[in-house]
């Protein structure tokens, strides 16, 4: 790793510490996680995509908790980074599709991955969840035992929809 390199991951590090008193973790060389942040009750998640990220993160891990499921702590770059194109991809074709999942398990280096979609207008993240809750092969991928990980996208499309890909994978 080049030298500026390693100085800007420390700077990053610092900053991040001294502005949130958390440190940020990294599982490999180019793969950084960051926990998962509490819900900013004055943000408004239909105006403020990562707060609505947030939200549904946090709102996931309240249904795992109800049952009995370690909450899926962190977000990953990779995971994050591939479920932010994904869903900036879907409103560019105006489609609703998942996509071939190995291609986010190899290229993230990943064991297990599963992905939830979710598209609406003035969608709350309570809803979206709930969605996802209701639905078997989406509520499968939300509450499996191993999920550890996490990324979520979220785009607004052209007809003032929000797109939304959620991502939950594991390492170990």
């Amino acid at each position: 790793m080049p030298a500026l390199h390693k100085r800007l991951i420390a700077l990053t590090a610092a900053v991040l510490v001294a502005l949130t008193g958390h440190v940020a973790l990294a599982s490999t060389a180019s793969a950084k996680t960051w926990e998962v942040p509490t819900p900013a009750s004055a943000l408004d998640p239909l105006t403020d995509l990562a707060e609505y990220e947030n939200r549904i993160a946090f709102l996931v891990n309240k249904r795992r908790k109800a049952a009995d499921l370690k909450p899926v702590r962190y977000f990953e770059t990779c995971v994050d980074r591939t479920s932010e194109r994904w869903s900036a991809h879907l409103v560019d074709i105006g489609e609703l599709v998942h996509r071939d999942l190995t291609k986010v398990l190899k290229g993230c280096d990943l064991n297990w991955v599963g992905e939830t979609l979710v598209r609406g207008t003035a969608l709350l993240p309570g809803v979206a969840v709930k969605a996802w809750m209701e639905s078997p092969p989406h509520r499968q991928v939300l509450m499996k035992p191993r999920a550890s990980r996490a990324g979520v996208g979220t785009k607004l499309d052209a007809e003032g929809r929000l797109v939304t890909v959620l991502n939950f994978s594991d390492r170990d």
